[in-house]
């Protein structure tokens, strides 16, 4: 792991999050040396940071040899923030009628920086399904959310996230993009209503998605499913997701 900063990051907050990032993919106590090492970080600056983070109750030394692990300080805070979030409840209800209308897996997204970052999930029950988390993030051009949330913007906004997308550096299916075919592909499907991505990140991966404006940031709600099932019905999930998206901003207001 790296923690090298993406341009506008604060260090010490990136930090902080790789360190918790850290503890959920490794699953088990770690010392201050693995903790250093793990994120590139001087041992000072860790160990500063490290303190700080158990004066505050976030971390604790669960053994005599100071190794570190989160107390569920977090995961309470996180369920207050949750439990309190004004859009959350409804996005979900919309979430769970999507689940039901279009068999498939539901997604609310949301564009942050240059990448769509998955917030809410409802996962089909099918046994072969898409299945995904919150808090995955998909490259914008190469995806159904992050497409439907390009078109949201103003052309100036729109044009200055392409202008940062390295076309190049990403899986994709579509060798051949540029940034004109994109911004043509995006007009495209903002007329119709609706973008959809079929296997151009994942080739086994159909999704669908329509932008939706919530108090000015730029979300998505998306289905999706595997290639082979959901291609013929790709028209139905469209005008499902047009249908909900209307919906919940009628809700909302």
């Amino acid at each position: 792991m790296n923690d090298a900063a993406p341009a506008g990051a604060v260090k010490s907050a990136l930090r902080t999050l790789l360190i918790l990032e850290l503890f959920a993919t490794e699953k088990t106590t770690l010392t201050l040396a693995q903790i250093s090492r793990s994120l590139d970080m001087p041992k000072s600056s860790c160990l500063a940071l490290l303190g700080t983070l158990t004066d505050r109750g976030y971390l604790y030394k669960a053994t005599q040899d100071g190794r570190y692990y989160p107390t569920k300080r977090w995961l309470n805070n996180a369920r207050l923030v949750a439990e309190h979030d004004p859009l959350a409840a409804q996005i979900h209800s919309a979430l769970e009628r999507l689940h039901r209308d279009s068999g498939e897996t539901a997604i609310h997204a949301v564009l942050a920086g240059d990448r769509s970052v998955y917030v809410d999930v409802v996962e089909s029950e099918e046994t072969i399904r898409f299945s995904t988390r919150s808090g995955d993030t998909k490259p914008l051009h190469v995806s159904a959310s992050g497409r439907a949330q390009l078109s949201l913007l103003d052309p100036d906004q729109m044009m200055a996230i392409i202008g940062r997308i390295n076309l190049k550096s990403m899986r994709s299916n579509r060798p051949d993009f540029t940034r004109k075919s994109l911004v043509k592909l995006i007009a495209d499907e903002r007329e119709r209503g609706w973008s959809c991505n079929m296997g151009e990140h994942n080739p086994d991966v159909l999704s669908v998605a329509v932008g939706v404006d919530l108090n000015g940031s730029a979300h998505a709600l998306v289905v999706a499913a595997p290639l082979i099932r959901a291609a013929p019905h790709v028209e139905r999930i469209g005008q499902i997701l047009m249908r909900e998206a209307e919906r919940l901003v009628k809700n909302l207001r």
